[in-house]
């Protein structure tokens, strides 16, 4: 086997492989770490680690769409899976995450809470009965950490509506003793605001979109080391910048940029990704266009 030390391990197992292989894998989801989700992960790992509480810490990680959050979300989760205890059969569940829809209601959030933890739903409960076995479910499962995901979306509703729900995320992190961590586009702060004792209670941190700066540029590196090419790919600052406008500084952008680039080098046989391919891509929606 050809050793490919340009790659990530994962990758370079992958690049000898059939092109059909390589490219699924490509579109596949994935985990690139970078400096910035590194800091976060530790944060988000530290609350997990933190000991039950009175007044638990927490953290709001507010952020442009398409700038990662979910993605860290899902990395945290993998990192601090369910387990069981075989000698009590005891379930853990060290971290439940749920995302608010739109127009979130008390009777909603029990609900997801209930479905993440495998539990069935008797829409004939009230909700002080639901409220009750939520919190028994979520003391007997250890949740250390609840997510919650897309919370701009209490936007959505009254004044009043917005302080019940801040008023039940801050009352199941102090009943259960756990850590909140709350997601969301930059709306949401002002959502959080809400609740001035919840608000104290989350540290705060923001992803902004990218610079071509040389934060940009680990990102770059660490995206390419991610994809089975089997010829390095080398890009200069001119072309670092290109793709940062290209990309609009959002993270899912430019990874689907570098991903739809690396599918093409497989496809044309050139197996990497050259400051000429960034200079000349184009969104699909424009290459049809060029062609109507």
């Amino acid at each position: 086997m050809i050793e490919l030390p340009h790659l990530a391990p994962g990758a370079a197992a992958l690049a000898n492989g059939p092109n059909h292989t390589r490219i699924r894998a490509i579109r596949s989801d994935r985990w690139v770490g970078f400096d910035r989700a590194r800091r976060v992960l530790r944060h988000l790992d530290a609350l997990c680690d933190h000991p039950p509480t009175t007044r638990p810490p927490g953290l709001a990680i507010y952020g442009h769409s398409g700038m990662g959050k979910t993605m860290l979300v899902e990395k945290f989760k993998r990192d601090h899976p369910p387990t069981i205890n075989p000698s009590t059969g005891v379930e853990r569940m060290p971290v439940l995450a749920i995302t608010l829809t739109s127009r979130p209601t008390e009777r909603r959030i029990y609900g997801q809470l209930l479905m993440a933890m495998g539990a069935s739903i008797n829409e004939r409960l009230t909700l002080m009965e639901l409220e009750i076995r939520t919190v028994l479910l979520l003391k007997s499962n250890n949740v250390r950490v609840l997510v919650f995901d897309e919370v701009h979306n209490l936007l959505a509703g009254t004044p009043r509506e917005q302080r019940v729900i801040l008023q039940l995320l801050r009352y199941l992190s102090n009943e259960i003793k756990a850590s909140l961590v709350c997601l969301g586009v930059s709306e949401a702060r002002d959502a959080i605001a809400g609740d001035t004792q919840l608000a104290r209670r989350l540290d705060q941190f923001v992803l902004p979109r990218w610079k071509a700066d040389e934060e940009f540029q680990e990102l770059v590196t660490a995206i390419l080391r991610s994809l089975p090419l089997r010829q390095p790919s080398a890009l200069s600052s001119q072309s670092l910048r290109h793709l940062s406008r290209l990309g609009d500084g959002i993270t899912a952008r430019v990874f689907g940029i570098l991903n739809e680039l690396a599918i093409e080098a497989i496809q044309n046989g050139i197996e990497r990704i050259t400051d000429d391919s960034i200079e000349s891509w184009r969104p699909a929606l424009e290459k049809e266009a060029a062609f109507a």
